[in-house]
């Protein structure tokens, strides 16, 4: 059960305008405890975040209330037989080049849960069994791309539709020749959700344009990634040149080979809320 404020939260609203949207279109009709507090369930929350998609999307909000409810309802099972993985449902759909079914199964795994469980318990791993397909041969080189770029727009849509913070000012990239950036790219959207500022240059920066962006403005911290062991090199020379750069800019790695690392980054974990705290808590120490 979620309060106001946490379900706020998880939907990516304020809680004033979750009491607004509950006051004027009745998008939701939660239970009160004892002392007269509104709790949400799960089924609460996932009607409210269907209402946001819709409204960040130019739908009106009165009809985007009515179509969110009409929505959550639909994609609930009405039979006993469990839901189908979206590790199944991904593979599936790039086997057979199937876009209905690959936007099918991220509007309902997107709609029922929060950004960072839906990332950590269920596209995370629905990625390794991608990439375990592909590499067996049952997805081809195109299907891999059709359900990676379906995921990137959705990362993209999370990213931009959610308010820069103003917490403290953050770049994130991956080093020059690395390119699985699905992980950081998650890590950015859920570094903005928790109020960080910032500004995610994407795959495959080159060294020099890390000097760059680190002359023109001041950050708090760098976070790179390393997910394969072919980026540990390149990865490496990143975080060295920063430490050139700036001896006192804080670095952080994440990815399967974070721990690959030169000493001086901290390392992020695997949990998105986790590794977002954890860099939080390290700016503010310094």
């Amino acid at each position: 059960m979620f309060t106001v404020k946490h379900a706020a939260e998880h939907v990516g609203i304020t809680a004033a305008t979750l009491r607004a949207w509950e006051r004027r279109y009745g998008v939701t009709d939660p239970s009160r405890t004892d002392s007269g507090y509104r709790v949400y369930d799960e089924h609460d929350v996932a009607v409210l975040r269907a209402m946001k998609q819709l409204v960040d999307a130019g739908w009106q909000p009165s009809l985007a209330a009515r179509q969110a409810r009409d929505q959550i309802v639909a994609a609930s099972p009405v039979t006993e037989q469990p839901e189908p993985s979206l590790a199944s449902s991904l593979v599936r759909a790039a086997e057979q080049l199937d876009t209905s079914e690959l936007s099918t199964a991220l509007d309902r795994v997107f709609a029922l849960h929060g950004f960072e469980t839906v990332m950590d318990q269920h596209l995370f791993p629905a990625l390794r069994a991608l990439g375990d397909a592909w590499a067996d041969g049952r997805v081809s080189v195109a299907g891999e791309h059709l359900a990676s770029h379906a995921v990137v727009r959705r990362l993209a849509v999370a990213y931009e539709t959610t308010a820069r913070g103003r917490g403290p000012a953050v770049l994130l990239g991956m080093a020059p020749g690395c390119r699985h950036e699905l992980g950081l790219f998650a890590f950015a959207v859920a570094a903005r959700r928790q109020g960080m500022n910032t500004d995610y240059l994407g795959a495959d920066v080159p060294l020099a344009d890390w000097s760059t962006a680190l002359q023109r403005r001041t950050y708090d911290a760098v976070v790179i990634a390393m997910p394969t062991h072919a980026d540990v090199g390149a990865a490496t020379s990143v975080v060295e040149a920063i430490g050139h750069h700036d001896p006192h800019l804080l670095v952080a790695v994440g990815g399967g080979e974070q721990y690959q690392a030169p000493a001086s980054a901290i390392r992020l974990g695997h949990d998105l809320l986790v590794g977002v705290a954890q860099l939080n808590t390290a700016i503010r120490s310094r």
